[in-house]
């Protein structure tokens, strides 16, 4: 096995592009590489339902949501066409709470408003649509014994009837039940009664009868409630009336073996019942009260008097309040005033200042002296309180035992008087009730009334084709964007550019778009076709992707195979070289090479394969091509275990080496998925190129292969999109990235 040339594992200054690579591993570098979590440009801009997105979904979908929609609308004509025809009759009636008087004493609702009133409003609907009332409509129009009623609603062609067939009726009850629709509109006390039949007459006939159903069995509820409770009321006037004269014999006959006299008569007329029945009560009561009275205000004077003595005399207001002392103080005040002027005039002991002062002393003592009095009042006040409180208790201890021992013998007696005023209440509220029943016995009033009857309808309310048709047209509408956008939902590919930087974080390098059926050869070597256009952009996307310049090895690889990681090798390596750069592609997938067949040569025995087995130089490997400045190294022979080959630091030696041989050293390398070859080549290489096919890469495959590139330790610079048509996607032409039209300059 010979060896490699060149000084391998030996790194020079210039071999391992750090800066670049420095960069795409920092996250402070934000998105400039995948390593970085930043935030892309414009993205806080873009506005919360992007609609151009949604025609794209609504676009790449178009044909089912087109058949969809037809099948809608075509199952919305069949329902307008096949629908059996139905007539629709309304009669009106009115409710109201409350009725005209006749006598003023009839019953009658208590008129209410807001939530009540809507209560009994609905309570009356839920009776008008009750099996009750349906059965009295079938009864009076002898629907029940009719074959043709339930053909004429139902369609059926034929219905047996038996004679007292239940069954039957209670199909009929449930079909009008069925058909009929109470209208309680909001703000009304008028109920619109409407059924539906598919004959129009029959709606009419049904409708009216419903309304005169109801009439007539609110009616007899209020008849036959008068007349029970004119029974019910004359046997409890009876009951009444009994009890009543046995309770007031009782009361007499122990009035008269207690020796009880009740002398409060004329008081109970005039206090009511909690007038005193004695005249021993009577005292007790008012002493009571007297005794309350004095206690409180003998509590009151007190209280004047222990303030009284403990407060200055000159402070109490009972002495400011004092005429007297009011005029002496203000007398005081006027004479110190003269002997303040006459003490400027004259000295202490003149006779005219002594003459002062000895009068204002006379003063002071009238002052204090009225003073005094005063507080002796205020004493005198509360000792006076004192002895008629004594006396008052006194009196009322006294009362107590005889009202003892009167109540004793009153306990029986006010019971039996109660028993006594109790029936009398009750048999007199009964004989006012029945007079005023009896009185009303022969009135009926009734609070519901007819407003209008319903006439034959002369047009069909259903089926309606253009309701149907519209609600055909919406439902249509809503099926085909649920389906589109759930499919779109479910679909996780990506599409569009926006969503390598949204999906898989990683930075766009470019567009490649679709060849549109032409070989991606032909159209590299048209240097004005779309596809060569999209690779120049790409090329120099690299070589700007650092500010030292290109990555000097180059590792392009996808998720999946079939993604043109071949052709994009090929492009980027023909580019470096034709800007007169020493190029080497490198065809690094050992399991299904391909870079042979686009450089048009037979796959050689060695590559490769027998370089990183230490069969064959580097030098010896790598062959020439027709492209000025490019050179390939093929994979030679397959080896059977790839992965044992770019295991360990082989792969890294080998492309140390060649990087001081070439400007750049482009590797195409294998799948990411399901293989170990490519972790390993991306930890060995400068840089790392994805590349992803438009509406063919999964998000989760995708992102499950930069994630393994990156847990290898790649640096994954961006990706490129291949094979992207826009329309197909659903956006416009405008949206292409490389849609430029070179024109003939003899035109």
């Amino acid at each position: 096995m010979g060896s490699v040339d060149g000084p391998l594992g030996a790194p020079t200054p210039n071999d391992r592009w750090t800066a670049g690579a420095a960069a795409a591993r920092d996250p402070a570098f934000g998105m400039e590489y995948a390593g970085g979590p930043g935030v892309i440009d414009g993205e806080e801009d873009q506005p919360a339902i992007d609609l151009r997105a949604v025609w794209a979904t609504a676009y790449r979908n178009r044909y089912m949501m087109i058949a969809i929609v037809g099948v809608a609308l075509l199952l919305g004509i069949a329902s307008a066409v096949l629908m059996p025809r139905k007539y629709t009759a309304q009669s009106s009636i009115q409710i109201d709470q409350q009725v005209a008087k006749v006598l003023g004493t009839e019953d009658s609702d208590p008129q209410v408003s807001g939530s009540d009133a809507d209560r009994f409003l609905q309570t009356q609907a839920d009776v008008l649509t009750s099996r009750a009332i349906a059965r009295r409509v079938s009864d009076s129009l002898g629907l029940a014994a009719n074959p043709d009623f339930l053909k004429r609603m139902t369609g059926a062609r034929q219905i047996e009837i038996k004679p007292g067939d239940a069954n039957l009726a209670d199909q009929v009850v449930d079909v009008l039940q069925k058909n009929l629709t109470v209208d309680l509109r909001r703000n009304s006390r008028v109920v619109h009664i409407i059924f539906t039949s598919r004959d129009p007459a029959l709606a009419a006939e049904i409708a009216n009868s419903y309304a005169a159903n109801f009439i007539e069995g609110n009616i007899q509820r209020k008849f036959s409630a008068s007349s029970y409770s004119r029974r019910f009321l004359q046997n409890q006037l009876g009951l009444a009336k009994t009890r009543l004269e046995g309770s007031e014999r009782d009361l007499i006959d122990y009035a008269r073996s207690a020796r009880l006299i009740d002398a409060s008569a004329g008081a109970r007329q005039a206090e009511g019942d909690n007038a005193p029945r004695s005249l021993v009560t009577a005292n007790l009561i008012q002493l009571n009260a007297d005794s309350a009275t004095s206690e409180a205000n003998r509590l009151r004077t007190r209280e004047r008097w222990e303030q009284a003595r403990r407060a200055p005399l000159m402070s109490l207001p009972e002495v400011q309040a004092n005429e007297a002392v009011q005029r002496l103080s203000q007398k005081r005040a006027e004479d110190f005033a003269s002997l303040s002027e006459v003490r400027r005039r004259l000295k202490p002991d003149h006779p005219v200042v002594i003459q002062a002062l000895a009068e204002i002393a006379t003063l002071d003592q009238q002052i204090r002296q009225l003073a005094e009095e005063t507080r002796k009042s205020i004493e005198n006040q509360y000792l006076t309180a004192e002895r008629q409180n004594r006396a008052l208790t006194q009196q009322v201890t006294s009362l107590q035992g005889a009202t003892l021992a009167e109540q004793g013998r009153s306990v029986r007696y006010n019971i039996l008087r109660r028993e006594v005023d109790t029936n009398r209440q009750l048999y007199e509220s009964l004989l006012q009730r029945y007079k005023e029943v009896s009185a009303e016995a022969g009135i009926t009033s009734n609070n519901v009334s007819s407003v209008d009857t319903a006439e034959q309808p002369r047009r069909p309310t259903s089926p309606r084709p253009l309701l149907n048709i519209a609600l055909a047209l919406i439902a249509g509408l809503g099926l085909a964007m649920l389906y589109a956008f759930g499919r779109d939902y479910l679909d996780d590919s990506i599409r569009n550019p926006e969503d390598v930087e949204e999906k898989l974080r990683i930075p766009l390098l470019g567009v490649v778009p679709d060849s549109g059926g032409e070989a991606p050869l032909e159209a590299l070597n048209n240097p004005k076709s779309e596809i060569a256009e999209a690779y120049h952009a790409i090329r120099t996307s690299i070589e700007l992707s650092s500010n030292q310049g290109p990555p000097r090895s180059i590792l392009v690889t996808g998720s999946s195979k079939s993604e043109g990681k071949s052709t994009t090798s090929f492009a980027l390596a023909r580019d470096f070289a034709g800007l007169g750069r020493r190029v080497l592609l490198v065809d690094a997938d050992l399991r299904r090479p391909s870079l042979h067949r686009t450089l048009g040569i037979a796959l050689p025995e060695t590559g490769l394969s027998s370089v990183l087995a230490r069969m064959t130089e580097r030098s010896a490997a790598v062959l020439p091509t027709a492209i000025p400045g490019l050179s390939f190294l093929p994979s030679g022979r397959l080896p059977p275990d790839p992965a044992t080959l770019f295991a360990g630091t082989a792969m890294q030696d080998l492309l140390m080496a060649l990087e001081t041989d070439y400007d750049v050293v482009i590797v195409d390398g294998p799948p990411v998925l399901a293989l170990a070859d490519a972790a390993q080549l991306t930890a060995a290489a400068q840089a790392t190129v994805f590349v992803a096919e438009a509406s063919s890469a999964h998000f989760g495959q995708a992102r499950n292969a930069v994630s393994r590139l990156l847990r290898a330790g790649g640096t994954v610079i961006g990706c490129i999109m291949t094979k992207y048509n826009a329309k197909k996607s659903g956006y416009s032409s405008s949206y292409d990235y490389y849609r430029y039209r070179y024109d003939d300059a003899s035109k």
